[in-house]
């Protein structure tokens, strides 16, 4: 494998502390990409140390506290070949025959990488040899548009790559310099490329940058971001967790490991959306929950993984406890669109009444101009509409009580649809798209005299829970309770009405 030297290190503060390498390794919880990175290299753990991989995860590594814990024994045998006995009462996946010579750590990386990426193929039957297996999974992750563009070339060894790139740093002689990701102090190797020592586009298409080119993020268009070489055996499984779309941080990597894992499950299991599968976690999973009071309303972030792209949602302590709420998380569960979703990840909760008015008018005039993805539109039923309208209602009722002070008011949306069936008004009625935006303008006393002229031309007596929806405070409130009484009509020129 070739080298090339670099003096970028010599900008770098050094020290000449002596570290001790008869260490457990300790991983604290840092950036979400961080945290996604050291999910898979735990995955990978998972997966090499057989049967009980996921027990020794979560009983062994994972702590309480948030951090995980390596043991130094154990960590010895991960980083070396099987020439090195594994501690007492660990199992592991073997390394086969002809790969004597590779790492256990690498070995594992290959087989979870393989299962990971490969599943689907149409070639998933054929049997591969180990060194066959090992090719056909560097060749898918390191070509120019893989995950990890050109970190390795393809005339490489591969096999020595991967047990040269996984190895655990050396801490005693002079020159340390301090990691960017985890802080601890490693000797560098003043000899490395430039791609394996510091944190360039080679590692995340996404985030990093290549030296020399321009434009870039870097200082003088040179890396600065140092990595030792433990922290870069986590950076190379971070496909591991972006093959689930998504990926779910806090500030434990404990929970990080119950709320994806958890996640991933079911959506292998059910193919539901990952929206879908957090909402029902966080609702019914009683382990889930106990760690989400203790860590996860503190600060839960959704990353959403897009080709090259990462969409990114901070979940508020206030959002966590609102998807606690099961009304709340149930109407999202069966909404289901993505434009709703990131509306309330933003918490810009306003703008669902904007939704509601354009998808009630999209079905009222049985058309959804332009196929606004924002419409929530299905021409034979309404349905969809009054669960978002539903949904509105309970998430204003739910930050009126997060106030504490002057309650916004509660309305019955299922009461005021029931009303809507038996108004004297119908779908196709000119009077309705008047109403409509009259509503959307807040204009109340224009809508009451609306209504209100109607149901004494028909000499009907006008409903007490529709006339309370005008004396309370909150414009959001009286436009979800004249949504929701609009979302009853029935089609035709007249509606059926008993005076």
């Amino acid at each position: 494998m070739r080298k090339c030297k670099h003096a970028l290190f010599n900008d770098i503060k050094h020290d000449n502390s002596v570290i001790d390498t008869n260490k457990d390794i300790v991983i604290y919880p840092s950036s979400w990409y961080y945290n996604a990175c050291v999910h898979g290299f735990l995955e990978v753990l998972a997966r090499g140390l057989g049967e009980d991989g996921d027990r020794i995860i979560v009983e062994q590594i994972l702590q309480d506290d948030g951090k995980a814990v390596i043991s130094s024994d154990l960590a010895q045998a991960i980083f070396s070949t099987d020439d090195t006995a594994m501690p007492n009462g660990y199992n592991e996946q073997p390394i086969p025959t002809e790969l004597k010579k590779m790492k256990r750590i690498a070995w594992w990386w290959t087989v979870t990488g393989y299962e990971a990426d490969f599943m689907k193929k149409d070639d998933r039957g054929k049997s591969l040899s180990g060194a066959e297996m090992v090719e056909t999974v560097c060749r898918s992750l390191f070509h120019k548009t893989a995950p990890y563009s050109n970190l390795a070339q393809l005339s490489w060894d591969k096999v020595d790559f991967l047990n040269t790139w996984f190895t655990l740093d050396h801490h005693t002689g002079p020159n340390n310099v301090f990691c960017s990701f985890c802080g601890q102090e490693y000797v560098p190797d003043p000899e490395a490329r430039v791609y394996d020592a510091f944190f360039t586009r080679s590692l995340s298409l996404a985030l990093g940058d290549g030296p020399g080119v321009f434009p870039n993020r870097f200082w003088d268009s040179n890396p600065n971001l140092t990595t030792c070489k433990r922290c870069r055996s986590y950076f190379i499984c971070f496909h591991i967790v972006q093959r689930n779309r998504f990926f779910i941080n806090s500030d434990s990597l404990q929970v990080n490991w119950y709320l994806n894992r958890m996640l991933a499950g079911k959506l292998r299991q059910n193919r539901f959306a990952y929206q879908v599968a957090l909402l029902d976690a966080l609702q019914y999973d009683p382990q889930l929950r106990k760690g989400i009071t203790a860590w996860g309303l503190q600060n839960l972030e959704v990353l959403v993984f897009e080709r090259n792209m990462v969409r990114y949602y901070p979940l508020s302590p206030r959002l966590a406890k609102m998807f606690l709420v099961p009304q709340i998380s149930s109407y999202i569960s069966k909404i289901r669109n993505q434009e709703v979703w990131d509306i309330i990840l933003k918490e810009q909760f306003n703008y669902l009444l904007t939704i509601i008015y354009k998808s009630l008018r999209a079905y009222l005039t049985k058309n959804n101009l332009g196929d606004d993805p924002e419409v929530i539109y299905n021409p034979s039923s309404i349905r969809p509409v009054f669960d978002l309208i539903a949904l509105s209602a309970e998430i204003f009722r739910f930050l009126s009580a997060e106030k504490g002070g002057k309650r916004m008011g509660y309305i019955n949306t299922g009461q005021l649809r029931e009303l809507g069936a038996t108004a004297p008004l119908a779908q196709n009625d000119s009077m309705v798209f008047r109403l409509l935006e009259l509503t959307r303008l807040n204009q109340k006393a224009d809508v009451y005299h609306l209504l209100l002229r109607v149901y004494v031309a028909r000499n009907i007596e006008f409903p007490k829970p529709l006339a309370r929806i005008f004396s309370l405070d909150s414009p959001e409130l009286f436009k979800i309770g004249i949504y929701a009484y609009i979302s009853g009509f029935r089609p035709g020129e007249k509606a059926e009405t008993e005076n």
